[in-house]
């Protein structure tokens, strides 16, 4: 294996046994607290996967399982728990936890981990704000799961990165340049990848493939919600990449919407005081 390139090293661990996404360790003692009770319920569990792409994943992939082949897909969260049950959820979120659980060599996971799951939630909770400060209340909801959901394949990376740094046939591993630039580049792939392997709802394809699109496609409201919550997180700095100098109301989804420079301004404002960033 080290005679392979990165990307093609990558490629191969995803062919050997399935990886299992980690969960961010805060979310994981949540979830550890939780089921400790006892009393959970659904809207626990609702709240709980809300904040993090991978209990939400695996959430909505039990619910949308070949064992429930010939049914309607399963589009939300709510909808999961309707269909998989309680009890169900509860097995799901704890494996999900456990298996998500990484060793200490693998450095890049530890160093991107955190400000991933900190844009991921960002842009969830920013595309539920826009939707309903843009008078969309009906697609708060799939647009925080879209928006939660867009860099899944990130997630996938980051396993592959910790598999690869545990493996004693693979060197130290990339440097932060080379693995921002694989995260960048293969991202929108291994992210639909996902979708189509755990069955997940083909709502969340448009926030994954076209998040990045230079051309806005204004048809599917969602995205551009996705979009300009994700533009808005690269604003305020929420994740690794920081564009201080954006300007949110010249944007096109932001023009699209119709949003003014003070709704905007609020928006980065929620986004500051949530995160702590001010």
């Amino acid at each position: 294996m080290a005679d392979l390139s990165l990307t093609a090293m990558l490629r191969a661990t995803l062919q050997d046994a399935p990886l299992a996404l980690p969960v961010h360790p805060a979310v994981a003692s949540r979830a550890a607290a939780l089921l400790t009770t006892g009393t959970a319920d659904t809207e626990d569990f609702i709240a709980l996967a809300g904040t993090d792409p991978v209990l939400a994943g695996n959430l909505l992939r039990a619910a949308n399982s070949a064992y429930y082949a010939g049914l309607p897909k399963i589009r939300s969260l709510d909808e999961a728990l309707s269909r998989i049950g309680v009890e169900t959820a509860a097995q799901v979120i704890a494996t999900a936890c456990r298996n998500g659980q990484y060793p200490p060599q693998g450095q890049l996971h530890a160093h991107y981990l955190l400000p991933l799951w900190q844009h991921s939630l960002g842009c969830a909770l920013g595309a539920r704000w826009l939707a309903e400060r843009c008078g969309y209340p009906g697609l708060a909801a799939p647009a925080h799961l879209a928006g939660l959901l867009h860099d899944f394949g990130k997630w996938l990376l980051l396993a592959c990165f910790a598999r690869l740094a545990a493996d004693s046939r693979a060197d130290n591993g990339p440097g932060d340049q080379l693995a921002a630039e694989v995260l960048s580049s293969m991202h929108v792939e291994l992210g639909l990848q996902l979708v189509a392997e755990w069955h997940l709802p083909d709502q969340l394809v448009g926030a994954i493939g076209r998040h990045h699109q230079a051309k806005l496609d204004g048809e599917d409201l969602v995205v551009v919600l996705v979009r300009l919550a994700n533009l808005g997180c690269h604003k305020v700095g929420l994740g690794w990449q920081s564009d201080p100098g954006l300007v949110l109301p010249t944007t096109s989804e932001a023009q699209f919407l119709g949003l003014d420079e003070l709704s905007l301004a609020e928006y980065e404002i929620m986004l500051e005081d949530h995160f702590g960033l001010v």
